[in-house]
């Protein structure tokens, strides 16, 4: 084949009077923006988010917290109580604030309206019941953080087939689900962005991880092409790679071979603060962002490199 036939249509548009003023469209590029400071642009007062996993006692929280901090009214999604305690306690940690309990330190802490829901964000039912809610308390739907995961620690070949399935409902078609559902609020009103929360496990090999990777991978594929299918509507999507995360107050948990591994792998050597990898999502979820679509950005300490 000899022919460019895509250069061939472009040519041909071009010779029967293509409009080049399309491109710079005042109504649709952010001239406002060019004369404020970063941090006006990041403002998200007068936004609603909506946080899946919110009450989470690493990322979740932390996300909540950046959010409101930038000024946004946000929906903290989580477990009943008494679910959540007991899976936080399953892998050794002390279990936070409900979400309800989450809802009122943020509110009073930073000036804004929150509110939690309870509910199974990895269903695909549960997410539509989730977010018809919270668009009915907080107003509408302005972002979305796709935080909720539940997935399969260990190596392939002692997992069973359950585990397996769980695994992909729960770390890669939970979040495309969500994805599927907030559009239906997002598109009608032009407006929309979605932070879908990776690993950097995606962009390398670690112990016990490789399903885990592999399905975190599908999650930023998924998070690119989305992003090129819905920019039009003015709903961007984009997504960010955790690493390894503690904060302070909580007792280390033990150290294995995997854990050395993953830490030992990281150019900064040391724990990240979930906060650090929440400032990524809030930057994503901001108006600063405007130009930044079906990306999924590395911030897990140079796990990856």
């Amino acid at each position: 084949m000899t022919k460019d036939f895509l250069k061939d249509v472009l040519e041909k548009h071009i010779a029967e009077g293509s409009d080049n003023t399309i491109w710079w469209d005042e109504e649709r590029i952010p001239l406002h923006t060019i004369d404020q400071r970063v941090t006006d642009v990041m403002s998200l007062k007068g936004r609603t988010a909506v946080v899946t996993g919110g009450a989470g006692i690493n990322l979740g929280q932390a996300i909540v917290h950046r959010l409101a901090g930038l000024g946004a009214d946000v929906a903290i999604v989580d477990m009943e109580p008494a679910k959540a305690a007991a899976l936080q306690e399953s892998w050794g940690r002390k279990p936070g604030p409900s979400a309800e309990e989450l809802a009122k330190i943020v509110a009073d802490r930073w000036d804004v309206e929150a509110v939690g829901i309870y509910g199974d964000a990895l269903d695909p039912a549960g997410i539509r019941t989730i977010l018809a809610e919270a668009n009915e308390r907080l107003g509408r739907i302005d972002i979305l953080v796709n935080s909720a995961v539940a997935t399969y620690v260990g190596e392939l070949a002692t997992a069973t087939p359950e585990q397996i399935d769980a695994a992909i409902a729960g770390t890669l078609a939970a979040p495309i689900h969500s994805c599927r559902a907030v559009l239906d609020h997002m598109i009608p009103q032009g407006y929309g962005r979605i932070v879908n929360i990776g690993s950097e496990a995606s962009r390398t090999v670690l112990p016990d991880l490789g399903l885990y990777g592999t399905l975190k991978a599908g999650v930023a594929e998924f998070t690119r092409h989305l992003g090129k299918e819905v920019a039009r509507h003015g709903v961007f999507v984009n997504g960010v790679n955790a690493g390894s995360m503690w904060g302070p107050g909580r007792e280390l948990l033990p150290d294995t071979w995997q854990t050395l591994y993953d830490h030992g792998r990281t150019a900064i050597q040391r724990y990240q603060l979930p906060e650090e990898v929440a400032n990524m999502v809030a930057f994503l979820a901001s108006d600063a962002a405007s130009s930044i679509v079906g990306t999924t950005v590395d911030v897990g300490g140079g796990m990856s490199l």
